[in-house]
């Protein structure tokens, strides 16, 4: 399956932290197409970080905004 939205680049440590986290938490974003996972971003900032759920371990981050 493709993805609908373009990926919004992140650094591959930041990926990898909130591909991470939204791995542990899978079981509450499963069966939603989109979703919305918060979490510090490496720079110490906040974020909202919008992506696709494409199941477990497949995501495309789309969209990141500072809360």
């Amino acid at each position: 399956m493709e993805f609908i939205y373009n990926t919004f680049i992140l650094s591959s440590t930041e990926y990898a932290k909130i591909c991470g986290e939204i791995n542990t938490n899978y079981s509450k974003y499963k069966g939603k197409l989109y979703a919305v996972h918060s979490s510090y971003g490496i720079d110490n900032k906040p974020y909202w970080y919008y992506f696709e759920n494409h199941g477990y371990d497949n995501y495309n981050i789309y969209m990141r905004i500072e809360m």
